[in-house]
């Protein structure tokens, strides 16, 4: 997905006529060549050419270079766009009047969140109870010209006196975690390395240490994947973190053996005297077991494990000896579970159903407050929250202030009520909380603030028939007025892995794209969870083809409905998004015009060569079988690029600090199509020295829309 005034839009539309024929003189300069090698996997009875193989491998120099060859080129061109710097002073101007506060969490009455303001990047704030609020870490100072620091994630002990933070430099995600004291605001000597982002400390109950999961080696070695062989261990305040004790690894505990690629963690809540390791992956599953604390904290501990990744547990809540389970097992939309841990020898088969599954709509979430457990639930992308009492009472919808996305709920076990944020495609996120005594919903004034109402733009929930008949979800955002006629430009944008949903979310930078008289949509393909397990299960693996078919479904619906025409209508994806926007332009490359894609997963059947590949193969399949080889090559974009084709105009954004992705993939993909191309439409690289996966701050997203705007706009030509 890509980040996000009337008499503007008709003077960029004036210019952008010349800026046309500006991009075809430019796409006929040469860009640095990518020389080819007469390399070729061999398997299962399958031949893959790779022409291309010499740009994998970690620190590739030859690659860098060619890379920053090709965005120095592509950069150039961008820049002698007509339409560009009106993009730049207008997605900038929307940047710097917008201040986004995410990753909100209420601890013992006290509000942390994280600020993103303009060009800095996010703060780590804290509310204090008297409604004050001030700064604990900001992460600009740490910043170098080449490689600015960014907060990744955080941690609250249980009492809010200590936070334990995650911080990177340039993107890479590989983070440092620093301990912050809540009252003083002053940083604690204790520091903890090699730590990936996405992973936060977890508190011990009495808040004197915490246990992480940490990477092998901070440091990339040749040809070692370094997300494989994490481990968990537990760090005393205080202490040198050469004396933290590791809890669990591969090959270390019987009682809970771990695979190479697994992820593991320990939480140790202060609501229980239990602990629950994890182990899992890019998957929404994950193997559980339980232990007391004290036993917990020791290596080697008898781990009882009640969940293996067929019991489709996806979420978990500990109250005293109650243990509370999210499952998809036999209940696509999911179910919530109760286990009594104080019984002898508690297993699985013991539990209970507490919240059945619901026909249309899907459990995403649970939480635990004092008063009860708080389950968020989608249904056709709009959330609600339920609230099941303890006690057993029936369980009590929340009345939601507006249809919409509730993206992030938090609840502190030792308070009453949930505070959740709220937004949709032309509303602001707001931060709410509810009061359970009351029934009640507050606004905190802590969400997120807007450059302008967007009461112009119109959304529209609609449907296309794929291939097979499945209907399709669709989302599109328009201009009120907007004359289907087919002639505006329009985005389509898509995931569909991991069972991940894209849902309502307020972009002022996408709104602003749409203000300009275009038309932004959404394929909620096969792959998501827009429908539960069952709508994930269709679309992967061996399954991938079904997105793909949902996304050019999607495609033809937009212009049948007259938002747009093929030759006006781009493709867009990021990450795991590779496969299906690289599927599509592949497949139909007559169904779209250009199309842009952020930091994309392009070769899977290289997947094992590159950085967090392991992590891949619950959702791609494995490629060292001949079914899962099978599969892979045949959902490839690279190996599915065919010599002579017209390929649409192609930009691939690329952060060469990334390390969930390799850069490589792109790179390899792009050259590809360079050299395949009969349309002579340009392919293009846009890259980021100081950025890996993700974009650093809203200044840098500005900037990155405003060149993929630019880019459609010259491709696609103007609305006429």
């Amino acid at each position: 997905m890509i980040g996000k005034a009337r008499s503007l839009a008709l003077r960029l539309s004036v210019a952008l006529v010349g800026g046309a024929s500006i991009a075809a003189a430019l796409a006929a300069e040469a860009s640095p060549a990518a020389r080819r090698v007469d390399a070729a996997d061999r398997a299962f009875g399958l031949v893959l050419p790779d022409p291309y193989r010499w740009m994998e491998g970690e620190n590739n120099a030859e690659l860098q270079d060619w890379l920053k060859a090709q965005g120095a080129s592509t950069r150039a061109r961008l820049d002698a766009a007509p339409a560009l710097a009106g993009w730049q002073k207008r997605l900038q101007a929307a940047s710097a009047a917008t201040t986004i506060n995410r990753l909100q969490r209420r601890v013992a009455g006290r509000l942390f969140f994280l600020r993103i303001e303009g060009e800095g990047q996010a703060v780590l704030m804290v509310r204090d109870t008297d409604g004050k609020e001030r700064t604990l870490l900001d992460p600009n100072p740490l910043s170098t010209k080449d490689s600015p620091a960014s907060i990744t994630e955080y941690s609250i002990s249980a009492d809010a006196r200590r936070v334990a933070v995650d911080v990177d430099h340039g993107g890479s995600e590989v983070t440092t975690i620093s301990i912050v004291d809540v009252d003083s605001g002053k940083a604690l000597p204790d520091a903890i390395g090699a730590v990936w982002g996405e992973f936060t400390a977890s508190w011990l109950p009495d808040g004197s240490g915490f246990i992480y999961t940490q990477m092998a080696s901070a440091e990339p070695k040749p040809g070692v994947d370094p997300m494989l062989d994490m481990h968990a261990a537990i760090h005393r305040l205080g202490e040198p973190a050469s004396n933290d004790q590791i809890l669990l690894a591969a090959g270390t505990n019987a009682r809970f053996p771990l695979k190479p690629e697994e992820f593991p963690g320990i939480d140790a809540s202060a609501a229980s005297d239990w602990a629950v390791a994890v182990a899992g992956g890019a998957r929404p599953e994950t193997r559980l077991c339980v232990a007391p604390v004290a036993e917990a904290l020791k290596p080697g501990a008898a781990w009882n494990c009640l969940a293996g990744y067929a019991d489709g547990v996806t979420g978990y809540a500990l109250d005293g000896n109650t243990l509370y389970l999210q499952s998809t097992h036999g209940a696509p939309n999911g179910k919530i579970l109760v286990l009594d841990l104080s019984r002898p020898h508690p297993r699985l088969a013991d539990a209970r159903t507490l919240l059945p599954e619901s026909r249309r709509a899907v459990l995403t979430n649970l939480v635990l407050a004092r008063d009860g457990l708080y389950v968020r639930r989608m249904t056709d992308g709009i959330d609600d929250i339920v609230r099941l009492p303890k006690g057993g009472r029936a369980a009590q919808p929340i009345a939601m202030p507006f249809a919409g996305a509730a993206f992030q709920m938090w609840a502190d076990p030792r308070s009453d009520g949930v505070v959740f944020t709220l937004q949709s495609w032309t509303r602001p996120r707001a931060l709410y909380a509810y009061d359970a005594a009351s029934g009640s919903i507050a606004d905190l004034h802590l969400g997120a603030t807007s450059p302008r109402d967007y009461g112009d733009i119109e959304t529209l929930e609609t449907e296309a028939t794929s291939a097979d008949g499945t209907r399709v979800p669709l989302s599109i955002v328009y201009p009120k007025n907007l004359k289907r006629d087919g002639q505006a430009l329009a985005i389509l944008d898509g995931y569909g892995s991991y069972g991940d949903s894209i849902q309502p979310y307020f972009d002022p930078m996408l709104l602003e794209w749409v203000r300009a008289g275009h038309v932004y949509a959404v394929a909620h393909v096969r792959g998501g969870g827009e429908k539960g397990r069952a709508w994930w299960q269709a679309g992967k693996g061996a399954n991938k083809y079904k997105s793909v078919d949902d996304f050019l479904a999607c495609a033809r619906r937009l212009a049948a409905l007259g938002y747009t025409a093929p030759e006006r209508l781009a493709a867009t994806g990021a990450s795991a998004g590779g496969l299906l926007i690289g599927g599509a332009i592949t497949k139909a490359p007559g169904a779209f015009g250009a199309a842009v894609i952020h930091a994309g997963m392009l070769n899977p059947v290289r997947l094992l060569s590159g950085s967090n590949g392991a992590n891949q193969i619950a959702e791609i399949g494995d490629p060292r079988t001949a079914a899962g080889l099978k599969a892979i090559a045949a959902m490839d974009p690279y190996q599915r690029v065919r010599d002579g084709t017209r390929y649409p105009a192609l930009m691939l954004a690329v952060g060469l600090n990334d390390k969930r992705v390799a850069p490589w993939e792109s790179a390899k993909f792009g050259a590809r199509v360079a050299a395949a191309t009969a349309s002579g439409r340009p392919v293009w690289f846009r890259t980021s020295g100081d950025q890996g996966h993700f974009s650093g701050n809203l200044s840098a997203e500005a900037g990155e829309a405003a060149d993929s705007y630019t880019f459609f706009e010259m491709e696609l030509g103007t609305r006429r």
